[in-house]
């Protein structure tokens, strides 16, 4: 009886401790931030990439967008622009693990007036060399359309006369 007793109680502590895993992991996220809500062609907009509630020790991100639509102009220094994409390097100074990291900027050039994608991949790593699952992250940056601005500013006109 005291057998049985030892495996529920074996199998109820994994059984939480896998939950409790899961439940981590689904809190771990990276995070894209615009320094605009809306842009226009020929405009330069940066982001930044927070990496919140994780703690790592190391991570590489690889930023990839449409380079139809994007030209990448620069980034930090420990960053690397090759086969279209943008590979990011950091590591902690002191070799513990940190939380909150915000890396950036990342600086684009808008080409074309069409919306666009960047998406945001990582690798994460503890003080203890063990790999962090964290999820992954894309955001859509709005271009507005020089033809609709000129419709709305014909459409004010046209109301302004009518009055």
């Amino acid at each position: 009886m005291k057998k049985i007793k030892n495996i529920i109680i074996t199998f109820i502590l994994i059984l939480i401790t896998l939950l409790m895993t899961s439940t981590s992991f689904a809190q771990n996220q990276i995070q894209i931030i615009s320094d605009k809500q809306t842009i226009k062609k020929d405009e330069e907009i940066n982001i930044k990439v927070q990496i919140s509630d994780t703690p790592i020790a190391a991570c590489t991100l690889e930023i990839y967008f449409d380079t139809s639509k994007l030209e990448y102009i620069k980034g930090p220094e420990n960053s690397n622009y090759s086969n279209n994409r943008i590979i990011y390097t950091w590591v902690s100074s002191t070799g513990k693990n940190q939380q909150g990291i915000e890396t950036g900027n990342f600086q684009f050039k808008v080409l074309q007036e069409e919306n666009t994608n960047i998406a945001v991949f990582g690798e994460f790593y503890s003080e203890q060399g063990e790999k962090v699952e964290t999820e992954n992250s894309n955001i859509e940056l709005k271009v507005e359309n020089n033809e609709s601005n000129i419709n709305q500013i014909t459409d004010n006109i046209e109301q302004t006369r009518s009055k």
